[in-house]
């Protein structure tokens, strides 16, 4: 059985985002929000983050031994904000694993629990404006509960 518990503090190469007025503008309208040349929705956050860390949910998978047909599931995701986004800047994204944890269930079987966050900052400033949470489940099927 595989053990994926070394890929805890696992970097992503990061990036940079810019958040352009026009999909600022189309966000808020998706999400049924008052467009706003000044401050983006706040849930664009997530956007920037996957965007920006510089891996694909595909390259993140594969880290993990998963694809789409492996039963992969999104767990939960923490969006934490220190301030507003603003259209027409640039963030920079870093991001790493945070955990991987076996864990076994009556029901489930046995899965892994991969926990990673995102982090961005404005272009120039040092702490994080935003910080995304993610947990994934990866289901182990045909493996025994260790």
């Amino acid at each position: 059985m595989s053990d994926y518990s070394h890929l805890a503090g696992h970097r992503f190469p990061g990036g940079r985002f810019v958040l352009s007025p026009h999909l600022a503008w189309l966000w808020a309208d998706c999400a049924m929000a008052e467009p706003d040349l000044a401050v983006a929705h706040p849930t664009l956050s997530y956007y920037a983050a996957m965007r920006g860390c510089g891996i694909s949910i595909q390259e993140l998978f594969d880290l993990l031994d998963a694809d789409a047909d492996s039963g992969a599931m999104f767990g939960e995701c923490v969006l934490e904000l220190n301030g507003a986004l603003t259209p027409g800047s640039v963030y920079e994204i870093e991001g790493r694993i945070v955990d991987i944890e076996r864990k076994h269930g009556r029901r489930a079987g046995t899965f892994d629990r991969m926990t990673f966050e995102i982090s961005g900052r404005p272009d120039g400033e040092r702490g994080p404006l935003f910080r995304v949470t993610n947990t994934f489940i990866f289901p182990r099927r045909g493996e025994a509960a260790g």
